[in-house]
């Protein structure tokens, strides 16, 4: 009886490995390199994660989605690739594929947007960008930050930040903003808006 169970036992084991051996034989036989750009372009939706939240966890998800060496070595070389850059690259393998919707590569375009505001507002923020701002008068300081913005901004969101500065009616309206706006991108400390504090009288219109 033991042994009947026995080889029961290990028909099974070998049934089972050879329907895994089957399975994966299919699986590779049906993935291209477009099936791989295709997961690609799809992984976050299909992750059900946010790239903005979870970008480490969405890429693992989206690498056990790929079948092919092509795919993996297209995948590695994109997250080496500077996040400014990945979009493109990402819309150019898909469209040279005929493949059209690719949400990733709009999250990724999404990611570098951020980031060009994010570096504004650090930049915005910084007694190193403005030295001696809190010295001046809140006409003066408006005036300062409008001209960086003008000359120096990479985010159209920023040059935006600057039209609600040049017509807020005080310093102390014109740091709330300003610190708001940083804190929206994870800029949480803002010295240049407690420069601005440092005169809550005056108007903070620049001339």
């Amino acid at each position: 009886m033991a042994a009947g169970w026995a080889a029961t036992g290990r028909g099974a084991c070998v049934l089972g490995l050879a329907l895994l051996g089957a399975v994966v034989v299919w699986r590779l036989a049906e993935s291209t390199y477009r099936s791989d750009i295709e997961a690609i372009c799809q992984g976050e939706i299909a992750s059900g994660l946010s790239m903005r939240s979870d970008i480490a966890r969405v890429t693992e998800r989206v690498r056990a989605r790929l079948w092919t060496a092509e795919g993996n070595l297209f995948f590695s070389s994109l997250r080496d690739t500077p996040v400014e850059r990945r979009a493109d690259r990402l819309r150019a393998a898909g469209g040279a594929l005929g493949i059209q919707a690719c949400p990733l590569a709009d999250s990724y375009a999404g990611l570098a947007a951020e980031a060009r505001y994010r570096s504004d507002m650090q930049r915005l923020c910084s007694y190193v960008t403005f030295p001696g701002i809190a010295e001046l008068d809140g006409t003066a300081q408006a005036a300062v930050l409008k001209a960086w913005i003008e000359e120096n901004a990479a985010s159209p969101r920023t040059r935006d930040l600057a039209i609600d500065l040049r017509t807020s009616g005080t310093p102390s309206e014109s740091a709330r903003l300003l610190r708001d706006a940083a804190n929206e991108v994870d800029v949480l400390t803002c010295d240049v808006a407690n420069g601005l504090e440092n005169h809550p009288t005056g108007s903070c219109s620049a001339p």
